[in-house]
């Protein structure tokens, strides 16, 4: 099963902010001497250095300990600090970069209408309410211009913001403290018939794939099964289910040709 930690986790290693800063150095652009700056890299810029000087003097002040894995991480007011911190660039950075709340909006109702049509498959599973969590270059290895991130109470989801279809939804690693992801795992479909309904939902989707040209992997899991379909290129198509029914993945990895 693919899942990916989607969301920011309490702060404790200096290796996530340093990462934060190599997001935003990478988007940075040099401008003509004399030219007019992009307001928005100006920005980006700003809040790349408020994060480095923080770094810097957290090193030379900073109250540090060492985890488990016999890391050295922040402790105290220092790890309270930078994990504030953190969320702030990253948080209005990702906003900076964003769409227009409006062009959001399309499709954050693209996903609630598929939601509807594919995910809400039991009873008494919750509503998910979905918030934006940034922009993302493609699916696993693949590249793929438009993709945005958005996640809720238990999904993640990567949309394909040309179409507004969903490419990769998966159930998300919670964050400490959070409640625990609602779950199915009522014995009413046996692997067979998860099978088929994998099989339903990929037609829906209309990638343009023929699965029985495809390589089929079976996979089960402490009530929870995992079908993917292999094509060449390492293109796949993945869908998971509890044996409840309740869809806890799917992931269409380069087949976009249709889209």
């Amino acid at each position: 099963m693919k899942i990916t930690n989607l969301l920011p986790k309490k702060l404790a290693l200096v290796l996530p902010l340093l990462a934060v800063i190599a997001v935003a150095g990478a988007v940075a652009q040099t401008a003509p001497v004399g030219a007019q700056q992009d307001p928005v890299q100006v920005r980006i810029d700003a809040l790349t250095k408020k994060l480095q000087d923080a770094i810097v003097d957290a090193e030379k002040n900073g109250q540090f300990t060492t985890d488990e894995h016999g890391q050295r991480v922040y402790a105290g007011e220092t790890a309270t600090k930078m994990e504030a911190l953190h969320k702030e660039v990253a948080g209005e950075s990702r906003e900076l970069q964003a769409r227009p709340q409006a062009e959001r909006e399309k499709s954050i109702n693209a996903v609630n209408q598929w939601n509807d049509q594919f995910l809400y498959t039991v009873d008494g599973q919750p509503k998910q309410n979905l918030q934006y969590g940034g922009k993302l270059g493609g699916i696993q290895n693949f590249e793929r211009d438009g993709i945005e991130l958005y996640y809720s109470q238990d999904y993640a989801w990567q949309v394909d913001t040309n179409t507004n279809k969903v490419l990769d939804v998966y159930i998300r690693p919670k964050e400490t403290g959070e409640p625990k992801e609602f779950l199915d795992m009522t014995e009413r479909f046996n692997a067979d018939q998860l099978e088929q309904k994998a099989r339903d939902l990929i037609a829906a989707q209309n990638i343009g794939v023929d699965l029985n040209k495809l390589k089929l992997e079976r996979n089960q899991k402490i009530g929870t099964f995992f079908y993917t379909w292999t094509g060449e290129e390492g293109k796949s198509v993945q869908v998971a289910y509890t044996s409840g029914g309740q869809l806890i993945g799917y992931t269409n990895t380069g087949y976009f040709n249709n889209l």
